[in-house]
């Protein structure tokens, strides 16, 4: 994956709704190296040259600044060693169970229960801080993604665009979910 991947994934997310202004953020670790995107930069109208590249002990190798979320980035990378990429996100219905504080179950979809699993939720924490960093790791290794409580979701996968799709998956799940009625199981 590459910067320009980034770039187009993010305009994804930004043109399908899952991200507004200048929210979420989306990263791949590849040999010693994360690309990351910046802080502050609405990626619907993100360049290639912005990306951040920095190592797994959160230097910084270029001029830029790492989204606000890096460390929960980094603390996935160095919990999961299958994790490639993460995309964090605030689709409508996900960030909707997020904000009830309630999990996704993937039995309800044949495609998400394959494919996706279901996603926990992890009790809120100030984004960007270490703890919000850390209430991650007891779920990286058993979910392919998780809902941030009062905040959206995060997946995670073996590339950018594995976790997108994962992404997809979820937000398509929280909305069926959501239509049918059924929050409490």
């Amino acid at each position: 994956m590459t910067a320009k991947d980034i770039v187009d994934i993010g305009r994804r997310m930004y043109d399908k709704g899952h991200i507004v202004a200048h929210d979420g953020n989306l990263s791949v670790f590849h040999g010693n190296t994360v690309y990351i995107t910046p802080a502050n930069i609405s990626k619907g109208f993100m360049h290639e040259d912005q990306i951040v590249e920095m190592t797994l002990d959160g230097n910084v190798l270029n001029a830029a600044v790492p989204s606000t979320e890096y460390k929960m980035h980094l603390a996935i990378y160095r919990n999961n060693r299958k994790a490639r990429a993460i995309v964090h996100s605030h689709p409508i219905y996900a960030t909707t169970y997020a904000c009830m504080g309630m999990p996704l179950k993937s039995e309800l979809l044949a495609e998400a229960k394959f494919q996706l699993g279901d996603i926990p939720l992890v009790k809120y924490q100030v984004p960007g801080t270490d703890e919000a960093a850390e209430s991650c790791i007891p779920y990286c290794n058993d979910y392919n993604g998780l809902l941030l409580e009062k905040h959206g979701l995060v997946t995670w996968g073996v590339n950018l665009t594995d976790a997108y799709f994962k992404t997809e998956i979820a937000e398509f799940l929280a909305r069926i979910t959501y239509n049918i009625g059924r929050s409490d199981r």
